[in-house]
């Protein structure tokens, strides 16, 4: 009987420890974020804080009963915004802000941006902050807006958090950790 425990408790523990890409961040050595906090700070041409856009995005999957996009980023056009993120895991009581988990791996995680909607090229993302080996990390950001437009422009800037667990931020193979979409509209 002992020996059947032991091999089923065994056969468990393989199993357990076995990696399937599909559930788990690559090294699972932390739960993907549940929920994203994306703040920008206008600067005036001097450089300081003239104003304040944020937006939260959850994944509802994980995160039931709240909505799944709190606010929504205004911009101006013709200016630049001093941009970070606050990463939080939701799914537990109270929610515990993970963003310092992330930045002791930042070696292994890059935040990807990319603008889409009305005009794509009217918002850059850019001068994103650096890892230990002076790569991308993106958890801190700049934004830029252009056009004059007179009518109000619309679209989301999609944020993907890849993790790679070897490293090689350049290479292939990571773990999509957040792929979330923040809309904003811009005057």
């Amino acid at each position: 009987m002992i020996k059947y425990i032991c091999a089923i408790a065994l056969l468990a523990f393989a199993i357990g420890c076995g990696s399937n890409p599909s559930n788990s961040p690559v090294g699972d050595e932390h739960a993907p974020p549940t929920t994203v906090v994306m703040q920008l700070i206008r600067l005036d041409s001097a450089g300081k804080a003239v104003d304040t856009t944020m937006c939260t995005v959850r994944d509802t999957s994980v995160i039931r009963g709240k909505p799944r996009v709190e606010g929504g980023l205004s911009l101006r056009s013709n200016s630049n915004y001093k941009g970070s993120l606050i990463l939080l895991n939701e799914s537990k009581t109270p929610a515990e802000d993970v963003t310092a988990e992330i930045v002791a791996e930042k070696d292994a995680h890059i935040f990807r941006y990319m603008v889409r909607g009305d005009a794509p090229n009217a918002v850059s993302i850019l001068d994103l902050d650096k890892d230990s080996k002076g790569l991308d990390f993106g958890l801190n950001f700049s934004v830029k807006t252009y056009s004059g437009a007179v009518v109000k422009l619309t679209g989301v800037i999609n944020l993907i958090l890849e993790h790679h667990d070897d490293g090689n931020k350049l290479g292939a193979t990571f773990e999509t950790d957040i792929s979330q979409d923040f809309p904003f509209d811009m005057r």
